[in-house]
């Protein structure tokens, strides 16, 4: 009877284990600029939960907008705080953009932030080539999707951004922040990943039934 159950639950485990995943998704609607950026949100920060002590972030700007480097002490590329992680660090970081670390990022008037993403080739006004996008995997010990946290004024992400066309106002810059809570959402896996776990699970059941027979 031990067996019968111990099998069992290892079904119910390779189910469980082939769930979807809740990622986490916050809204850039707030706008810093100071005339122009109208259209809200100017993008979303995707939060992926994809390993122990690994975070994978997305940000996607709107079509409206792109990312820009201000060269100045007010306006950063993309910032965030963490609460109870140690030993922080990124990889997997898409070009153009490059981790600053653990620092004080003013983005005003969102407030200072703990960690920056600056783009490198980035310049401070209307770019011949948009850059909408950036990604990479955050690493640091005890890190989780909850682990990115408010700052002293309330806000989890702020980004420095530049309109592109009438409707955000072409030219016009500043920062763009997020307030919380973030959104829950169920992202689906993979067609091949379902074949794999269908046929894991036949043989599971399978070799359930032969014991149960037993």
């Amino acid at each position: 009877m031990f067996k019968k159950i111990a099998l069992l639950g290892t079904v119910c485990v390779l189910a469980s284990a082939m769930s979807a995943s809740a990622d986490t998704i916050f809204s850039l609607n707030n706008s810093g600029c100071s005339s122009g950026c109208n259209v809200l949100p100017a993008g979303t920060v995707t939060l992926h939960q994809n390993g122990t002590n690994d975070v994978f972030v997305t940000v996607q700007l709107g079509t409206d907008y792109s990312f820009r480097k201000a060269n100045d002490s007010n306006h950063h590329g993309f910032a965030f705080d963490l609460s109870g992680v140690s030993g922080v660090s990124a990889t997997n970081v898409s070009s153009p953009f490059a981790f600053q670390g653990f620092g004080s990022y003013n983005d005003s008037p969102f407030g200072t932030f703990q960690y920056d993403f600056e783009c490198t080739t980035c310049g401070p006004g209307v770019p011949v080539t948009p850059t909408q996008t950036l990604t990479f995997d955050l690493i640091g010990l005890g890190l989780l999707e909850s682990s990115f946290v408010s700052n002293g004024s309330g806000y989890f992400f702020a980004a420095d951004v530049v309109g592109l066309d009438a409707a955000a106002g072409v030219g016009q810059t500043g920062n763009i922040g997020a307030k919380g809570p973030g959104v829950p959402t169920t992202s689906t896996p993979e067609p091949s990943s379902l074949l794999m776990f269908g046929t894991g699970l036949v043989a599971a059941a399978g070799a359930l039934r032969r014991r149960l027979m037993i």
